[in-house]
């Protein structure tokens, strides 16, 4: 089974900081795309169903300059058989690739892994990103921690001003909460190693301001064994905590139990 991010009022982190590695599910490419603190510039296509695109004939891969990219964050990914790509710095340097820099990338696309490092120095890439059904299950290599602990910042308040909307009223405002400041983000971090819950189906609105319950559930590396067992996965939670916005300070907190 699979699903969307758009269909998940969850978001599910098994992190490997290590190796600045992080699988997630509840994250669409539109979502990382639009909250990632750099913007996309280039993007090398490993594989994908889209067809707005250019072609290297070094390489024989596609690609999306930045021109198109606004095109390829509002495509239709989720129906792509797969999703995989490295961002890029300048399309001159992929005539520079040599022949065991392109083995990797095939490697990566095939594997969802790599065969060294995920960073190339000629590319400049800032992300692998690898999917095989994307939002439901993702992998994606951050050359920065901190444009992971950016994205997830963002993508939080983000998901949450388009959960909870009548489609048919017209006058209801969206919500917009700011971005998780940098000194809860370094508390949270730590929990996805092991596995980090972010439950924002049961989100709970106080005299306070915003609640969201946060669960350590374990390291997967298949959605659907957390996503289809949401309830017993909190039950049986090693660790809880709270995501608070304080609506009259307007800033995000962090408790734990």
């Amino acid at each position: 089974m699979s699903g969307g991010s758009d269909q998940i009022n969850a978001i599910y982190i098994n992190g490997d900081r290590r190796n600045q590695c992080f699988l997630t599910s509840g994250i669409s490419f539109h979502e990382f795309a639009n909250n990632i603190p750099s913007p996309l510039r280039n993007v090398l296509l490993l594989k994908h169903d889209f067809e707005w695109t250019d072609y290297n004939y070094h390489t024989l891969f596609e690609y999306v300059e930045e021109e198109n990219i606004q095109r390829l964050i509002s495509a239709d990914v989720k129906q792509f058989r797969e999703f995989c790509w490295i961002d890029f710095d300048d399309v001159n340097d992929l005539e520079e690739m040599e022949p065991i820099e392109i083995a990797e990338l095939l490697y990566l696309a095939h594997k969802k892994e790599p065969m060294g490092k995920p960073f190339f120095a000629l590319l400049k890439n800032k992300y692998v990103y690898l999917s095989p059904d994307d939002g439901w299950l993702n992998k994606v290599y951050f050359r920065r921690l901190q444009d992971f602990a950016g994205l997830l910042s963002k993508v939080i308040p983000y998901k949450l001003g388009a959960f909870g909307k009548k489609r048919f009223s017209l006058f209801q405002k969206t919500k917009i909460y700011p971005a998780i400041t940098r000194a809860v983000m370094e508390q949270m971090l730590p929990w996805t190693e092991d596995g980090l819950l972010i439950d924002l189906e049961n989100k709970q609105e106080t005299r306070r301001g915003l609640e969201i319950p946060l669960y350590v559930v374990g390291s997967y590396t298949n959605a659907d064994d957390v996503m289809e067992n949401l309830e017993e996965l909190r039950a049986q939670a090693q660790d809880r905590a709270w995501l608070i916005f304080d609506k009259k300070e307007q800033e995000w907190k962090w408790e734990t139990e």
